[in-house]
C-alpha cells in the first residue's frame, strides 16, 4: 500500500478461519526493504489510560459483521443482539466508552436547548455561519451518539453521555433541547436526530405522567412537596417539541396534543381577572399557587406564539387560541414597566427587573404584531421595541453579558420564595438564548415598521 505524506487512518480487518490468526505490518521503503521509522502508529482517536496505538472491535460472527468502511466511527455500536458491542482496548476488560467532561459544549439539557435555538436563530437571521455552525455542531454531537448512549445504559447501567435524554424521566430531560434540535434538523439534517426524535415523542406521548383529562402533569418531584403539580414551564418543556415533530412527520396527533395542553392549561392557571397565569397548580391542594413568576408567565406566551407560528389557519381549535394570546398579551402589557421590563412577580414591582421573562414578552408581542395576531397591533409593537430599548440598556453589556435571568426554579404558595430567594445570576443559560431571540424579533419588527414608513 504506498503512502503519500500526510496522516491516514489505518483499519485492518482480520478473517479468523481457524485457531490461528491476526496480522502483521511492516513500513517499506521503495526499494522494499523494512523502513520502521518512516511510519509513526497513533490511537485514531484519545482514549485515557491507553498506550499503544490500536482499537478493536469484535469479534463477529461473518453474518453480523460490519462493512470495513463503515466501521472506522466512533459514534455507534456495531453487531447485533446480545453480540453488539463498541470499540475496546488490548486489556482484559478494556472497553472504550465516550464521556463528556465539557458542561456546556455538547451536554443535552433543558437550558441549553434554549440558548441554541438562540444562536441557531440569530445565525441565520445574520447570515453568520460562526453562530449556526457552533449551535449544529453542539447538538450533533449529541444526536450521533444517541444510539450509543442508549446503547451504553443497556450495557453499564448508565450513560457515560447524553445522561437526560438517555435516563428520561421528565420533560424537563427532553422537550426544550428536543425542539432546538428538530430546528437545526429543518435547516441541515443531523445524522441521528430522527431516531432522537422518536425517542422523545414515544416519552412525551406515551411515558409521560397525565391526568384524567390528558394534561401534562409531574407525579414525581425532586421533595415530596413538588409531587402531583402542574407548571406553566412545562407548556415550554413540551409543546414546541411537539409542533416540530408533526412538521416532521405530518402526523397531526402531535398537533393536536399540543394545541389541547394549552386548553388544559388555561383551565388550571389562567387568572382571568389579571389575564395572566398562575406558576403551578397543586393537585394534592386542589388549587394554584397564586404567584404570577415573570419566566413560567414567559414561557407560555413563547411557546404559544410556536404554536401559532405552525398551526393551520383551518384548524378548529385556532381561533380559539388566538383569543388566549390575545388575552394574556393584553394582561403582560398592562404589566410592562416605566423602564419597559417586567419583574420576577410580574405582579409586585418590588421584585426585580427580570431579562428572560422581559425577553419573551418582547419576542411575543413583536411577532404577534408582525403576523397580524393582534388586532390592534400599535401598543404592543412599540412595547416590543421600549422593552428591547430596556433589555440592552440595563440587561446586557458591552461584551454580551446578561444580567437580571433568574436561577432555576423550584415552586411555593408564597410570593416570598420567588421575591427574595429566587436570585438572578449573569450569564444563566436559562435566559441567554431567549435574549438573543427577542433581538431577532425587535430587529424584524424594526425593519418592518421602518419599510412601512416608506
Amino acid at each position: 500500500m504506498p503512502l503519500g505524506f500526510g496522516s491516514h487512518d489505518l483499519l485492518v480487518e482480520a478473517v479468523c478461519d481457524g485457531p490461528d490468526w491476526g496480522f502483521r505490518l511492516e513500513a517499506a521503503d521503495a526499494g522494499g526493504e523494512a523502513e520502521a521509522d518512516t511510519v509513526n502508529l497513533v490511537l485514531p482517536h484519545p482514549v485515557e489510560g491507553q498506550a499503544g496505538p490500536w482499537l478493536y472491535l469484535g469479534t463477529f460472527l461473518a453474518s453480523a459483521a460490519p462493512e470495513a468502511a463503515a466501521a472506522a466511527v466512533m459514534d455507534t455500536p456495531f453487531g447485533e443482539g446480545a453480540e453488539s458491542c463498541f470499540w475496546r482496548v488490548d486489556r482484559p476488560g478494556g472497553a472504550v466508552r465516550p464521556y463528556l467532561e465539557s458542561t456546556l459544549y455538547g451536554r443535552w439539557n433543558y437550558p441549553l436547548g434554549v440558548t441554541l435555538y438562540g444562536l441557531l436563530c440569530t445565525g441565520i437571521v445574520l447570515d453568520d455561519s460562526h453562530y449556526t455552525a457552533y449551535s449544529r455542531g453542539h447538538i450533533e454531537q449529541c444526536t450521533r451518539l444517541h444510539e450509543y448512549a442508549l446503547w451504553d445504559t443497556g450495557r453499564y447501567g448508565a450513560p457515560g453521555i447524553n445522561q437526560q435524554l438517555a435516563l428520561i424521566d421528565s420533560l424537563d430531560d427532553c422537550g426544550s433541547f428536543g425542539a432546538a434540535m428538530l430546528a437545526a434538523h429543518s435547516v441541515q439534517p443531523l445524522p441521528g436526530a430522527a431516531g432522537a426524535a422518536e425517542y422523545i415523542a414515544r416519552y412525551i406521548h406515551g411515558t409521560q405522567s397525565r391526568d384524567e383529562a390528558g394534561a401534562l402533569y409531574r407525579t414525581r418531584g425532586t421533595t415530596d412537596f413538588m409531587q402531583g403539580t402542574m407548571w406553566c414551564d412545562d407548556l415550554y418543556m413540551s409543546t414546541p417539541f411537539l409542533v416540530r415533530y408533526y412538521q416532521l412527520t405530518g402526523n397531526a396527533e402531535y398537533l393536536d396534543d399540543a394545541v389541547a395542553q394549552f386548553l388544559h392549561y388555561r383551565a388550571r392557571l389562567f387568572q382571568p381577572e389579571l389575564g395572566i397565569m398562575h406558576h403551578v397548580y397543586d393537585y394534592k391542594f386542589g388549587k394554584p399557587n397564586g404567584v404570577p413568576w415573570g419566566r413560567g408567565n414567559g414561557w407560555v406566551l413563547f411557546s404559544l406564539t410556536e404554536l401559532l407560528e405552525i398551526l393551520p389557519e383551518q384548524h378548529p381549535q385556532q381561533p380559539e387560541l388566538l383569543d388566549y394570546f390575545r388575552e394574556l398579551c393584553e394582561g403582560y402589557l398592562r404589566l410592562q414597566d416605566a423602564a419597559g421590563l417586567w419583574h420576577q412577580v410580574l405582579t409586585d414591582a418590588e421584585t426585580y427587573a427580570e431579562a428572560s421573562c422581559s425577553s419573551m414578552f418582547v419576542y411575543a408581542f413583536a411577532r404577534g404584531a408582525r403576523r397580524g395576531w393582534l388586532l390592534k397591533p400599535h401598543p404592543y409593537a412599540a412595547a416590543a421595541i421600549r422593552g428591547w430599548h430596556a433589555l440592552a440598556e440595563y440587561c446586557i453589556d458591552k461584551q454580551g453579558n446578561v444580567y437580571g435571568v433568574c436561577r432555576g426554579s423550584g415552586y411555593s404558595f408564597n410570593k416570598l420564595y420567588y421575591k427574595e430567594q429566587l436570585t438572578w445570576q449573569l450569564n444563566d443559560t436559562h435566559g441567554m438564548g431567549i435574549v438573543l431571540l427577542a433581538g431577532i424579533e425587535a430587529l424584524e419588527l424594526t425593519r418592518e415598521l421602518e419599510a412601512q414608513k416608506l
